[in-house]
């Protein structure tokens, strides 16, 4: 029997349990390894995240701070028969059971510099635990006042807790960059094996992106849910769910707007099944790129719709901010490449023109200046227009 002949049989043979397992079972786990371990995804995403999460609920703080001693101090005992701190314990027990004013003031101006400094990336390890903490006793201390906004921004949170959330665009990263490159030591760095340093951070890429999971997975929970029980009534299904909420005065704070949309039987309808399909067919149009794109911006209007025709802003910033993690890191990417190309046009826009205030010879040393480069440009044109033009530490 000739080579090529056992060759054609080994061909056509059946491939065997290991090649199969290899093939199939074996490449989807080695790929799914490589996304666990290989680094750490989603981290401009997560950026976002955190900025957008702070602001808002520093805008939710800012919002109630006239009625803060209502809503968690001493005036608003009146709740205390109803009041069971949300079946909470210790250490969500911060503002139970009420506060002077100047105790709840200066627990608020606490939550303020937390939430600051969570905005900022600064140690995001250990403001985000305290936060969660804050934030939790805060919002379980007044059982009539809250929405699923704050059980969003609560779970969210417990899963961010396990993220590398100052991974970009923050103090954390930027001081990651100067320790990488020399400029600057922590006198807290402790001696640690190289080894062990190395499985920490395994571990930590690890958690980063099992929390990035946690937190996509509970987005398309509560989408789906969402569109689950929606089709179950009547009015969805007719067609006509967003026409009543909108006639509610709690739940339409511009009249005129609302009166607008829901005066358009044709647009009630298609806002009510958009709303359907777009929540119900989110994971799986999470798939495809394209219909990633699609799928993200149709959550964001539904949402921006609710926050304006409702009045729900805090519910709609939260749910849009965590949408931000299905967004790749290449796309952020290209965003902040563009942004520094049109800064560095505006730049050399601006250089110029600074130097045109008269007429005559300024204007001709400013075409010399044109022509030089780097710091002799700006130097020159500083003297041309009588300024002592130095240039951007940038």
């Amino acid at each position: 029997m000739t080579r090529d002949v056992v060759d054609a049989q080994k061909a056509a043979a059946p491939a065997t349990t290991p090649d199969l397992w290899d093939k199939h079972v074996g490449r989807k786990m080695r790929f799914g390894e490589q996304w666990l371990l290989g680094g750490r995804r989603a981290t401009y995403g997560f950026a976002v995240v955190r900025i957008l999460f702070g602001v808002t609920a520093l805008g939710f703080l800012a919002a109630n701070w006239l009625n803060r001693h209502y809503l968690w101090g001493d005036a608003g005992r009146w709740l205390e028969l109803i009041d069971d701190n949300g079946g909470f314990s210790w250490p969500f027990t911060m503002f139970s059971g009420g506060s002077s004013q100047v105790e709840l003031d200066l627990k608020l101006g606490l939550m303020a510099v937390v939430l600051v400094l969570f905005v900022l990336g600064w140690r995001t390890r250990i403001i985000a635990p305290i936060l969660l903490v804050l934030w939790a006793s805060l919002i379980e201390s007044q059982p009539i006042y809250g929405d699923q906004s704050d059980n969003i921004f609560r779970i969210m949170l417990f899963y961010m807790c396990f993220a590398d959330l100052s991974g970009r665009w923050s103090l954390d990263a930027r001081r990651r960059a100067k320790q990488a490159a020399g400029e600057w030591h922590s006198p807290f760095r402790l001696p640690i094996w190289p080894e062990l340093r190395e499985n920490v951070t395994k571990v930590a890429t690890l958690l980063h992106n099992l929390a990035l999971l946690a937190v996509a997975t509970q987005v398309c929970i509560i989408y789906v849910a969402s569109a689950m029980y929606k089709i179950q009534g009547d009015l969805w299904q007719d067609g006509t769910g967003i026409y009543y909420p909108l006639q509610i005065g709690m739940y339409a704070p511009w009249p005129a707007l609302s009166d607008l949309l829901t005066s358009n039987a044709l647009g009630v309808m298609l806002a009510t099944y958009f709303s359907v399909f777009i929540q119900l067919f989110f994971p799986l149009m999470l798939l495809r790129r394209t219909t990633r794109v699609l799928a993200l911006l149709g959550v964001t209007a539904m949402h921006a719709g609710i926050g304006v025709f409702m009045g729900l802003p805090f519910f709609s910033l939260f749910i849009m901010a965590a949408d931000a993690v299905f967004i790749r890191d290449t796309t952020y990417e290209g965003f902040q490449r563009w942004l520094r190309m049109k800064r560095d046009e505006r730049k050399r826009h601006v250089i110029p023109d600074s130097s045109q205030e008269t007429e005559s010879g300024p204007v001709n040393d400013a075409h010399v200046a044109s022509d030089a480069t780097g710091d002799e440009a700006r130097e020159v044109v500083g003297a041309a227009s009588g300024t002592n033009s130095r240039p951007n530490d940038d």
